[in-house]
């Protein structure tokens, strides 16, 4: 809990893990024979994706936000996403990565991109009348086409937490399975409020 604090959510601690996890360089990769190999990474500078999300209408809010109250709405919340971006994320990600001996970088929070974006109008940023993983961070999945990303250019957004399984776990152990989970609201419960 120590380097996830002051967060104190599930979802912080899941982040957290899973970061950290990614952080120990320990996994297997797919050999060109299709098996597969253990392979313990020994790159010292990990690349985070935080605030692409927050900049290019990545979260399911932003969706709701430009339907209830259109572009205006949607600029608002986006605004705020990243004003508290370096209090809700930054600290957290940095120390879960620097405790393996790791250094996080964090592309889409350099002020050179974030000056970009701010320039680009919005509706040229995403596209959230179209169908999800295709125009949420439009601009990026543009960006992946350019770069021959195609298969990845399509694929909706997947939390970490999510994408590699720590919340199911958690979920599962704390709450006795995901439906317990999210009809508690799991993710904003404080780890160290819980009822076991």
């Amino acid at each position: 809990m120590s380097l996830i604090y002051p967060s104190n959510t599930y979802m912080d601690l899941n982040i957290g893990i899973a970061l950290w996890l990614a952080a120990s360089g320990d996994g297997w990769v797919n050999g060109q024979d299709g098996d597969r190999y253990k392979h313990k990474s020994t790159s010292r500078v990990l690349l985070v994706g935080s605030g692409a999300d927050e900049q290019c209408a990545g979260y399911g809010r932003h969706r709701t936000k430009y339907r209830v109250g259109g572009w205006v709405s949607l600029d608002e919340e986006m605004r705020l996403d990243v004003q508290r971006i370096w209090k809700r994320n930054m600290g957290r990600d940095d120390r879960c990565i620097s405790d393996h001996g790791k250094e996080a970088r964090f592309p889409f929070l350099d002020e050179s991109v974030i000056r970009t974006l701010l320039e680009i109008p919005l509706w040229d940023i995403a596209k959230l009348d179209e169908p999800v993983g295709k125009g949420d961070k439009k601009i990026l999945r543009e960006v992946a086409k350019l770069l021959g990303l195609q298969e990845a250019a399509f694929l909706p957004k997947r939390a970490i937490q999510f994408g590699s399984r720590i919340a199911r776990e958690s979920n599962r152990k704390n709450f006795g399975s995901n439906r317990a989970a999210n009809l508690a609201s799991a993710g904003s419960v404080e780890v160290h409020k819980r009822n076991h």
